[in-house]
């Protein structure tokens, strides 16, 4: 029994790497197609502050594991920016990802679940050009169950997606049972004229 429930989890482990495969592998060609008409607003981030949390990081350039997984942040109070992706203030759904706790405390999105709808995030690039997104919502999925293309896919609208960690800690998997994402659009789109 042991080894039969061991081959099932290795395949499915194995069809779940091709899945988020296949998906990043799509919105890397989405971005890259799209890059020809990235708007004036598109920067490629530095920091991000979140006033109602009263988070201030610095932005890392993320890509991803060989698992097909985005990458972390190296740091609990730094925040990664999947790069592979789109850039902040131009179509589509640019992603943003941080650390919720380590085994000191918490970390730098401890208290992304307490954004409410019309909250700000404001990410700036090193020249200082910021770009504000309004919070929309959030939604809390199984880490084997995320809604990969919404998440990191196209859209016509310019949107900030962030990540975290939340629901119960799983010991025999290293990490939390289930994935945060905070939905914001850009202050321009919320309610676009016309």
């Amino acid at each position: 029994m042991d080894a039969e429930q061991k081959a099932a989890d290795t395949t499915e482990q194995a069809q779940e790497k091709g899945s988020l495969r296949e998906t990043y592998d799509s919105q890397k060609i989405n971005a890259s197609t799209t890059s020809e008409t990235t708007e004036e607003t598109a920067i490629t981030p530095n920091t991000v502050t979140i006033p109602a949390i009263d988070v201030k990081a610095d932005i890392e350039n993320v890509g991803r594991y060989a698992n097909g997984q985005m990458g972390e942040p190296e740091s609990v109070d730094g925040v990664g920016w999947y790069k592979d992706g789109y850039q902040p203030g131009a179509k589509g759904s640019a992603v943003l990802a941080g650390h919720v706790d380590s085994l000191t405390g918490p970390a730098v999105f401890y208290n992304l679940e307490d954004l409410q709808e019309g909250d700000e995030i404001i990410v700036t690039d090193e020249e200082g050009t910021e770009q504000t997104f309004i919070v929309q919502k959030s939604e809390a999925y199984d880490r084997k169950n995320a809604p990969l293309n919404k998440i990191f896919g196209f859209s016509y609208r310019r949107q900030l997606n962030l990540i975290t960690c939340t629901g119960e800690f799983n010991k025999e998997a290293g990490t939390h049972d289930e994935r945060l994402v905070v939905y914001a659009v850009h202050e321009d789109d919320v309610n676009p004229a016309g």
